[in-house]
């Protein structure tokens, strides 16, 4: 009887992870421009209509079905990853260029989320904690007219692509990429806007992190914290997603628990941005309170 039940349990996931695999072929599709096989792609379109999704496929623009290919194919190529690899420590190790990329083009949307909560402006100097390959850096540089990033990230083959983003974006001028952990950065210039995942930093670092943070921006400058929208799915959801997390090896961050964190940093005006949006992603915010004692003041 467990046998029947488990397999009964595997066939009715399989579905849905088919079904995700195959909306995915079918933005993929369209993003190339090509047709594809016919009777693959009416099978294709099939799954699309038994989803109920014909119609927002074809409402995105170019912008938005590259947000969701970029989820879909980052979070498909990580679940392959865990069952092939499930004695794995957790640790962000991705080596495979096309995970890398769908990823990085995937946390570009969060420059359109900051700059709608009014966060970001104009001539500001940004730090971009965990780039990868760039993709954040180069929306927030693209969304805040001249204003300067400086993307670090102790990863190297994540950093190799990110170079060659921002070069192909015409931003080398703008962007600074560091194979650097936020933790022991040094910058006597300060920064006005930082944004930090939770999930992708370790939880022995995270607090040691903030902390650092703190010390390099400027007075009345804003941290944005990213943590997984957690608190209000099924228990399975959350579950997955905290596995997820914990393996790209991340710190599993509840809202309550990042706005403590900032406070007990020295952070002013602690707020949760309100959510507008449908990704699983949730936005803590807090300001420099003063300028942090130790720090470099320049021509002074």
């Amino acid at each position: 009887m467990a046998f029947q039940e488990l397999m009964g349990l595997s066939n009715r996931l399989l579905t849905d992870a088919q079904a995700l695999a195959a909306l995915t072929a079918r933005l993929r599709l369209d993003e190339l421009g090509v047709e594809g096989d016919p009777a693959v792609g009416a099978q294709l379109d099939r799954v699309v209509d038994a989803l109920g999704a014909r119609e927002h496929v074809e409402g995105l623009d170019e912008g938005e079905r590259s947000v969701v290919l970029s989820f879909a194919r980052s979070y498909l190529a990580q679940a392959l990853d865990l069952v092939e690899d499930p004695d794995r420590a957790g640790s962000w190790s991705y080596a495979d260029p096309v995970l890398l990329q769908a990823q990085g083009s995937a946390s570009a949307v969060v420059a359109r989320l900051i700059a709608d909560a009014g966060l970001g402006s104009a001539n500001a100097r940004i730090l971009d904690v965990g780039t990868g390959v760039g993709g954040l850096a180069v929306a927030l540089a693209k969304r805040f007219a001249e204003s300067t990033v400086v993307g670090i990230d102790p990863w190297g083959p994540a950093l190799a692509l990110a170079r060659e983003n921002v070069a192909s974006a015409g931003l080398d001028g703008r962007v600074t990429l560091l194979n650097q952990s936020v933790q022991e950065l040094e910058d006597p210039d300060g920064f006005d806007l930082v944004w930090l995942p939770s999930f992708f930093i370790p939880e022995p670092v995270l607090d040691a992190a903030i902390a650092r943070i703190h010390t390099l921006m400027r007075p009345g400058a804003t941290l944005v914290v990213g943590v997984h929208d957690v608190t209000d799915k099924e228990p399975l959801a959350s579950a997955v997603g905290d596995l997820f997390t914990v393996r790209a090896g991340g710190s599993v961050v509840y809202p309550e628990d990042a706005l403590a964190r900032l406070r007990d940093a020295g952070f002013d005006d602690i707020r949760e941005v309100e959510r507008d949006w449908d990704a699983p992603l949730r936005l803590i915010v807090g300001r420099a309170r003063r300028r942090p004692l130790g720090r470099v003041v320049r021509n002074g």
